[in-house]
């Protein structure tokens, strides 16, 4: 699976959080949310779903299913 966030897009609602809060992290300096690489393996494909609907920026990507561990960092 591989979840992205868009740090363009990011606004820092943190609802990402209010959901999956295993798979995403905020960074209170930044005022952005961020993917958590251990914490996206350990927490169900929909809430991971559920996460990027949620997203009023839609900045959250979800692609794959749960038997694939991909995870990319911010740049």
């Amino acid at each position: 699976m591989k979840v992205q966030i868009d740090q363009h897009r990011c606004r820092g609602h943190a609802r990402c959080l209010d959901i999956a809060a295993e798979a995403f992290d905020f960074l209170d300096d930044e005022d952005r949310a961020v993917v958590v690489d251990a914490g996206v393996g350990r927490t169900d494909v929909e809430l991971l779903r559920e996460a990027q609907q949620a997203c009023p920026e839609q900045a959250i990507s979800v692609e794959g299913d749960s038997t694939t561990d991909e995870y990319e960092r911010p740049r």
